[in-house]
């Protein structure tokens, strides 16, 4: 054998290797690729690389025939179906008219032909797992799983898998990231069966996720997303499991990925929108209220990290609809007084501007704390000054309780009355009016001082009730003025109108238009 032999063998079963895989891809089948791809040394997989980016658009074509000669064929099928039909109901006497309709009326459905207009797309998942297999860069497996013509992950995450399965782990680790870092939350592709893969290469991995808001939001989503289950013929979610802790698929309570991620679910952007429609039952199935409080009683989750995630959700702000899960997730702990006080400051800071159900929220944790007279104040000021007429009368409500349980006297509640009587609405003036005269004996002359001054800007009606228990004089009101406008000179002679601008030719003599053109331009 001489030495150009040998070459020529290597090149042949190089060549053989990559025929091998690319009848594979055109058979549509990615397990079958992933067979083919498993068995090939790492000279094969360079070869079958560097083949795939010029065979994408064969396999587009030859799918799209294969797609067309299926509906030909079924076509074809159906159409001899009819002719059958119509012949044996003219041999049975009907017209050839009556045939037709009752062909057509309803007949024609038991022959119909129907061929899945996805097998057109057939071709993507093999050609995603040929390049997940062979491709030698994990950067570059991430550009061609993520190229526009090849992004449409398949169901079945199995075969792609399988192959880079057969990576070594870093190099697997570093895709998982990689493809994690790649998923936005616009992209439909990317929180469906793409997302799914980025998850499940970090799980397999033991790759630490990396800090990107829409990976949560994929997490989040993967795991409401039913699946088929194993033991029976019913699908289920990772967020259901029976009561001695069986999932009928991987639970969260053995996701890899809880303890990294929990934690950023109350700071990404666009998990509580995400989450905006789970169910308010946390009994109900799919629902993340649900398994969250169920990981909590079982010390899977630390309760801390739950009350703490809500308070700083918070905080960090949000309309009504993204804040909804956080807020029922906080109703549903029913935290304990000695476990709301550390967050005493942060319940007052969401009393002026958080959305209602929130505000509402912070005011049950602060009543069930005892205030200091300057953070009741501080947060009785803020309920008096919402916009919402419930959390006003909370407001209202839980200053005249501060009052009835006060041991001395109220001066400490002066200027939340005072800011009372602010207030844009005259109901609820009238109602502080009401509190400061059931209160008023309570008051010293200090506190007495304060009320009256604070009651300077009431109407006249309301200040005269609140001096009456209070003292003091009540500013008069002012004096109707009694001005009458004179009437206004009549003016006979009309403005002339402007004299209409003079034309060019009105100007004296050529010359003269000239003189003045060069005089402008100068």
């Amino acid at each position: 054998m001489s030495a150009e032999q040998p070459t020529q063998v290597v090149q042949a079963e190089r060549a053989d290797a990559w025929e091998a895989v690319a009848e594979a891809i055109d058979s549509g089948q990615a397990d079958r690729v992933a067979e083919v791809v498993v068995r090939l040394d790492e000279a094969e997989r360079r070869r079958v690389a560097a083949e795939l980016p010029g065979h994408l658009p064969t396999a587009r074509r030859r799918a799209h025939e294969r797609y067309e000669t299926r509906q030909g064929e079924a076509h074809r099928r159906y159409e001899r179906a009819q002719q059958d039909f119509l012949r044996e109901a003219t041999e049975g006497g009907l017209s050839e008219e009556q045939a037709h309709a009752q062909w057509w009326s309803g007949h024609h459905y038991r022959y119909e032909q129907w061929v899945d207009w996805r097998e057109r797309d057939r071709w993507i998942e093999p050609m995603r797992v040929a390049g997940a297999g062979t491709i030698g860069g994990a950067a570059a497996v991430a550009a061609w799983l993520h190229r526009r013509d090849l992004a449409e992950a398949a169901d079945d995450l199995g075969p792609i898998l399988r192959v880079i399965g057969e990576r070594p782990a870093e190099w697997q680790a570093d895709l998982a990231v990689r493809l994690a870092t790649r998923i936005r939350a616009t992209r439909r592709r990317d929180t469906g069966n793409a997302a799914e893969l980025a998850l499940e290469l970090l799980r397999r991995s033991g790759a630490e996720p990396p800090e990107h808001d829409p990976l949560v939001v994929a997490w989040v989503a993967a795991a409401r997303r039913s699946r088929p289950d194993p033991r029976s013929d019913r699908w289920t979610d990772a967020l259901t499991w029976d009561d001695q802790g069986r999932g009928a698929v991987p639970t969260l309570r053995d996701d890899p990925l809880l303890v990294h991620l929990l934690p950023r679910l109350f700071e990404a952007e666009g998990a509580g929108n995400t989450l905006r429609d789970d169910p308010a039952d946390p009994g109900a199935s799919g629902s993340w209220l649900g398994a969250l409080r169920r990981l909590e009683q079982e010390g899977r989750i630390d309760r801390t990290l739950l009350l703490d995630g809500c308070v700083s959700r918070f905080l960090r702000g949000g309309g009504a609809t993204d804040l909804r899960f956080f807020a029922r997730l906080h109703e549903l702990l029913l935290p304990a007084p000695d476990e709301t006080a550390p967050y005493t400051r942060d319940y007052l800071r969401l009393l002026p501007a958080a959305p209602g159900p929130v505000a509402e929220l912070a005011v049950r944790q602060l009543r069930g704390v005892g205030l200091g007279a300057d953070d009741l104040n501080e947060a009785i000021e803020a309920l008096l000054f919402r916009a919402e007429s419930k959390l006003v009368r909370a407001g209202l409500t839980w200053l005249d309780q501060a009052a009835r349980a006060a041991a001395g006297d109220l001066d400490h509640l002066a200027p939340a009355l005072g800011s009372a009587f602010l207030c844009d609405s005259y109901d609820v003036r009238e109602r502080a009016v009401r509190l400061g005269v059931k209160h008023a004996r309570r008051f010293t002359p200090l506190g007495a001082d304060a009320v009256r001054e604070a009651g300077a800007v009431l109407p006249a009606d309301l200040a005269v009730r609140l001096a009456e228990a209070f003292g003091g004089e009540v500013v008069p009101e002012a004096e109707a003025d009694d001005f009458q406008p004179g009437e206004l000179p009549v003016v006979d002679e009309r403005p002339e109108a402007f004299p209409p601008p003079a034309r060019a030719g009105a100007l004296a003599g050529r010359g003269r238009l000239r003189e003045l053109v060069g005089v402008v331009r100068r």
